[in-house]
């Protein structure tokens, strides 16, 4: 078995190991760049000053503790947290940064052995495990300081999405918004209103936590380009795209509906509309969101509607004279609910009597007897195809107001 003694705090090795930092911290920042594209993008001005500063700071904490043979203070790692902070918002994969720790212990560790004397590897052996117990402090400090960055920036650019969608949709000026988060705004968008079936009603807080984690796997499907602003019970997603892309955007938003309903895991339809201008976004969203909340009021199955889905319901569902003329049809029927649901069955069945008798357990001549009183109560035959159609659109006209 290898002794592997307590440093010695007055070892001549560590005192020549401290002179040599400035040379150390070069040949870190070579390794560096020599593994890193990440670090290699940062501007020059940046890396002479403020990277070479750090890994000095490093090496320089790592020897104190090395020689008070204890771990490194929290004041002593707090400008290696600050600068973690300062890689956070510049980009840098938290794997580039921890792995700057790892490689810095080994570029400083290989350039202390080289200045060793053969009697002071006794002391060069020391290093190792203050160097381990160096990293398994610094590197969780410097991970969780730079996560809690992230998260502190990814909630500001969700914010500031939410704004942008918020202004897109209301027609207001929508570009300082989008520089605020680096985006080029495009003048094309799919816009696609989604509407979720809202589960049963739970504790308060299982409410909560079950609207939390819904939220966050609505939004992990969601493609990077896409803008959106999301709830537990829906919102909206914006989907920039081009003129010559726009009917592919439409398909991948039909696509992307499919996806949100299966991770919602309850009932989720979502309205399909395009705007050829960043003008037209907001007549776009309402378009949208009455295809999605019409499609909910119809009970339609959950999925992917566009206008042309719907295109009948979404005109009688237009005011006008002309509706108010087919409520009064179906107005009449309304105090009669056997009369009512015996039509609606009947129009179900594709106005096959039979069927339909047999669907509402009643003999046939019952039915009939129902299906004359509609007439007289409306004025419209149920067995005239013309009248029928009438009687359809009356129906649903009543079943939009209900």
């Amino acid at each position: 078995m290898v002794d592997i003694r307590t440093p010695d705090p007055l070892a001549p090795l560590y005192e020549r190991a401290a002179t040599q930092i400035p040379g150390i911290a070069e040949k870190v920042l070579e390794a560096f760049f020599t593994r890193s594209a990440a670090y290699r993008q940062l501007p020059h001005q940046l890396v002479d000053r403020e990277i070479t500063e750090a890994v000095t700071r490093n090496l320089q904490v790592f020897l104190r503790a090395l020689r008070e043979q204890r771990p490194p203070a929290a004041d002593e790692l707090a400008d290696q947290i600050a600068t973690a902070v300062r890689r956070a918002q510049q980009g840098v994969p938290l794997d580039v940064v921890l792995s700057t720790y790892h490689v810095a212990a080994l570029v400083g560790w290989s350039a202390m052995a080289d200045v060793a004397e053969k009697d002071e590897v006794d002391d060069l052996l020391a290093t190792v495990p203050a160097l381990l117990q160096y990293l398994s402090v610094a590197v969780p400090a410097v991970a969780a300081s730079y996560l809690t960055e992230q998260q502190a920036l990814h909630a500001e650019r969700r914010e500031a999405g939410r704004a942008l969608v918020a202004a897109l949709l209301t027609g207001r000026e929508a570009e300082p918004l989008a520089e605020r988060i680096g985006l080029e705004l495009s003048n094309h968008h799919v816009v696609l209103a989604v509407r979720v079936a809202l589960p049963p009603p739970a504790e308060a807080a299982d409410a909560r936590f079950a609207a939390h984690a819904l939220v966050r796997r609505l939004r992990a499907e969601l493609p990077k380009h896409a803008l959106s602003a999301l709830d537990h019970d829906g919102g909206t997603v914006l989907l920039p795209t081009s003129a010559e892309t726009v009917e592919q955007e439409l398909a991948d938003a039909a696509d992307l509906v499919r996806r949100l309903h299966t991770a919602a895991g309850t009932g989720l339809v979502g309205g399909i509309a395009a705007a050829e201008s960043r003008e037209d976004v907001p007549t776009a969203a309402r378009q949208a969101a009455d295809i999605a909340e019409l499609v909910q009021r119809l009970g339609r199955p959950p999925g992917a509607y566009v206008l042309d889905d719907v295109l009948l319901e979404y005109q009688l569902c237009r005011p006008g004279p002309g509706r108010k003329r087919l409520a009064r049809v179906m107005d009449k029927l309304a105090e009669h609910p056997d009369l009512l649901h015996t039509l609606r069955e009947f129009l179900d069945n594709d106005h096959n009597r039979h069927r339909t008798a047999e669907k509402l357990h009643l003999h046939r001549n019952t039915l009939n007897y129902r299906l004359r009183r509609v007439t007289e109560l409306t004025g419209y035959n149920p067995a005239d195809p013309a009248d029928v159609r009438l009687l359809a659109a009356s129906l649903m006209v009543h079943d939009l107001r209900s």
